[in-house]
């Protein structure tokens, strides 16, 4: 499968450069928008598709997912994000079988928890 990456509160410029730094590594870009925080699975293509429209509450911030990535893929892109001097994005997650049923919701919470225990002090 292609390699994946779900953007989620992207703003265009920042975007811009991601989504060319995805095309020297041959992936995609898919923008999640607020109303599409459904299952992460089914943004990657990894699940069926959810035919409900999410409006609830919204969170702050950037999140990316990585998805069908080589562990080599997924290095060779975290080069390529810091060789196109891309800000730093706190959350990212890789998407595995665990997560893959996780609102973008949940998924972002989760990560936030895992960020703040390691940046405790």
């Amino acid at each position: 499968m292609t390699p994946v990456i779900l953007a989620v509160h992207f703003p265009a410029k920042k975007l811009a450069k991601l989504r060319m730094a995805a095309m020297r590594q041959g992936a995609q870009v898919r923008v999640v928008e607020k109303w599409d925080l459904n299952a992460v699975g089914s943004l990657t293509g990894d699940l069926g598709s959810f035919e409900s429209f999410y409006d609830g509450e919204d969170f702050p911030g950037e999140l990316l997912v990585f998805a069908h990535f080589s562990d080599t893929q997924l290095n060779l892109f975290l080069q390529a994000m810091r060789a196109a001097k891309l800000p730093l994005v706190a959350l990212k997650a890789v998407l595995t079988d665990e997560n893959m049923g996780w609102n973008v919701l949940e998924l972002h919470e989760e990560l936030l928890k895992e960020h703040e225990t390691l940046h405790k002090n």
